[in-house]
């Protein structure tokens, strides 16, 4: 696709700040795993890898990050023991972030559920558990039915300490 020439001059065309960004999102890092290891906001993050797909006309972050990963191999460079992106082209809608490479899940991994609600919310559903006792009881029912619980405990607690003392005393 690019000979050796017109990948250094795409890889010359970048920043060294540009160069970090890409180095960790070619790991498979999120924007804020690059935030947090750079000590820069998620949003500078965002703008340089922004800038990149300006400069080389790409679409999404994936296709900024195999194109980067494509040139440094072009040019005979790695990063940090990383050898290729996946090679799907055109591969889904990156605007959701990537997940993490370990299986860890933090709050901004949540965000691209919000907008897909329907995955998770049945509109025709009946409330259960909990949620139909509040339905139908409401929060002075919750209360009574704690303290209610509590009364049930309380007695298991007693009766319990009666038995062993009487077993007790027959030993």
């Amino acid at each position: 696709m690019f000979d050796e020439d017109e990948a250094r001059s795409l890889l010359d065309s970048l920043t060294a700040k540009q160069v970090e960004v890409l180095d960790l999102l070619a790991m498979h890092r999120t924007t804020k795993e690059i935030a947090r290891e750079l000590n820069i906001a998620p949003n500078t993050v965002d703008q340089r890898i922004s800038a990149v797909r300006d400069k080389w006309g790409t679409t999404n972050r994936k296709d900024t990050t195999r194109r980067y990963v494509e040139l440094l191999e072009l040019c005979d460079k790695t990063t940090c023991d990383f050898s290729r992106v996946d090679d799907e082209p055109g591969g889904g809608d990156d605007a959701d972030q990537d997940l993490p490479v370990d299986p860890v899940f933090v709050l901004s991994d949540a965000r691209p559920l919000a907008m897909h609600r329907e995955w998770y919310e049945d509109k025709g559903r009946r409330p259960a558990g909990l949620e139909a006792f509040d339905a139908k009881f409401g929060r002075a029912g919750r209360l009574v039915a704690i303290l209610v619980l509590a009364m049930i405990m309380a007695m298991t607690l007693a009766s319990s300490l009666a038995i062993a003392d009487a077993l007790g005393r027959l030993i």
